[in-house]
């Protein structure tokens, strides 16, 4: 069985196809807003913001999002708790880790 595309998703494959790399790279530095590039880890946290740029009892005193995680196997092992800041629209804008060793400290 085939399946008809539509007219219009067929020219805007044209005009995206027309406007390349060069285009992309003019729209995203037009029109994007300054954020973190992508989550990164921080110990076992993986975080809006690393190095975390506020306390845990910043990040916990205002609307957030925590989480806990445990890293390491040989040697010490450590419990994280961490933590993202939210914006009233739900957004991310700040992180916050706290990391305690629990054994082979």
């Amino acid at each position: 069985m085939t399946t008809a595309v539509p007219k219009s998703s067929v020219k805007r494959r044209g005009v995206l196809r027309g406007i390349g790399a060069g285009g992309l790279a003019a729209a995203v530095a037009v029109f994007a807003k300054g954020s973190p590039a992508q989550a990164a880890n921080w110990n076992c946290c993986t975080l809006d913001y690393v190095p975390p740029n506020i306390s845990m009892t910043t990040c916990l005193n205002a609307s957030h999002y925590v989480w806990t995680c445990t890293f390491g196997t040989v040697g010490p092992i450590y419990r994280c708790q961490c933590c993202e800041r939210k914006r009233a629209d739900g957004s991310y804008n700040a992180s916050a880790g706290k990391c305690t060793c629990t054994s082979n400290c």
